[in-house]
Formats: C-alpha cells, structure tokens, sequence
C-alpha cells in the first residue's frame, strides 16, 4: 500500500511539472489565428502571373507579441485549413504554415494568414517562416520569410 502512495505522489507531482513546463512563458506559441476566405481565383494558367505574395511583421520588442501577416497565399480553392506551429531551436524560431495538400483542383485562390506569436526570446533571435504543403502526397517545405531581430 505505501508503494502505491508513493507512485501516486510521483505520479501527481509528474503531471504538475508537465503541466508547467506546457505554461512555461519562455517557449513561443502561436494565437489569434486567421484564415480569409478567398479573395481571388483563376485558372492554373493564370498562376504565373499572381506573383503577389507577402509577409508583414510587426514587432515593438520589449516582451510583446509579434503580429504577423501572410497575404496573397496561393493556395487550390476551397475552404484551406491553414495549421500555423511554432518552435524554437537555440535562437531560432521557426513558424511553418501547414496548407495540406495542393494540386488537387481545377483553380486557384489567394488567401490570407494572419497570427500572433507570443512569449519570444528577448535576446537577439531569428524568425524563420515556412510553408509546407503536400503534393502527390509528398511534402514540400519552402522557407518564404528569414529575419534577424535584435
């Protein structure tokens, strides 16, 4: 029986310390997501010439949240489920935008992400953003923004 209180307490004192670890504000995590409808489409012959993606940062440093936006994604047409992550290896953090599969569909649209990450580093940092989508099943990942911040 005091082994199994034993294992309990550990148990429990386990949890806690994962659930702080998951609280811990000095990982980035990603909030305030949001994925526009489509606001223009065409025909894949058409694609070449809607070059018009880009990405806007907006960071005031000094613990902030950083506010990103990624418009003009050319994405198929549909309803696109944009799944933003964020993670931080040494002083590197790296979003990726997960679009799922591409090619499947007779069309084009553009979209627009937006989000937020929250809990950066205040030591110089670089953040690296990625699009990932699949084709034929197969992922490719593109870095489309790369930026040092002091």
């Amino acid at each position: 029986m005091k082994h199994l209180r034993i294992l309990a307490a550990a148990t429990i004192i386990i949890a806690m310390l994962w659930a702080c670890e998951k609280d811990n504000p000095e990982i980035p995590y990603i909030s305030n997501v949001n994925v526009s409808g489509c606001h223009t489409n065409t025909d894949k012959l058409a694609a070449k010439d809607m070059n018009t993606d880009s990405i806007v940062v907006s960071w005031p440093g000094d613990g902030n949240p950083m506010q990103v936006a990624h418009y003009n994604m050319t994405l198929d047409c549909g309803e696109p489920i944009i799944i933003t992550t964020v993670e931080m290896t040494g002083n590197v953090v790296t979003v990726v935008e997960h679009v799922g599969e591409q090619g499947i569909t007779n069309c084009i649209c553009l979209y627009d992400n937006s989000f937020q990450i929250n809990s950066l580093p205040f030591s110089p940092f670089t953040l690296v953003i990625k699009v990932e989508s699949l084709i034929c099943g197969a992922p490719h990942l593109a870095t489309v923004y790369q930026q040092t911040f002091e």
